[in-house]
């Protein structure tokens, strides 16, 4: 019975230490040519998801030429393209929670995870729905 109780024990344990997370640094991909855009570094404050891009791989947009407000030519490094989501069962949502550097819309936002290293972030305008897969970036 205590060997029992030692493997369950052992068992809980090794759950909760690899629970996944949405935190930590992910690779945005492109949606259309699957290239690797930028390295965006999520996290939660506040228990609401936060997430602002952290490494330009693109290279070709330096500011967010086409934001608009207080956004309006701020430099892509440093920009919050995921904005205060709140958890909603096993997803992260928020009305206008997610900004498009590359277009520069604000729109509906939900986040959830896949698997351990891929997050899925979906972007919702009207109709208009466009979802992309980022990977998790390791040691970086």
């Amino acid at each position: 019975m205590k060997k029992l109780l030692t493997f369950c024990i052992a068992c809980l344990a090794s759950c909760v230490l690899f629970a996944q997370t949405e935190e930590g640094i992910w690779e945005t991909h492109d949606s259309k040519t699957n290239k690797a855009m930028s390295y965006v570094q999520v996290y939660k404050k506040d228990g609401k998801l936060y997430g602002k891009v952290i490494k330009n791989l693109d290279g070709k947009e330096t500011t967010c030429s086409k934001c608009g407000g207080a956004d309006k030519n701020k430099p892509i490094i440093g920009l919050m393209v995921i904005r205060g989501l709140e958890k909603k069962g096993s997803k992260w949502v928020k009305d206008d929670g997610i900004l498009d550097p590359v277009t520069g819309f604000v729109c509906d936002g939900e986040v959830w995870q896949e698997s351990a290293d891929v997050l899925m972030v979906k972007g919702s305008v009207l109709f208009f729905k466009e979802t992309q897969k980022w990977t998790r970036v390791k040691d970086k």
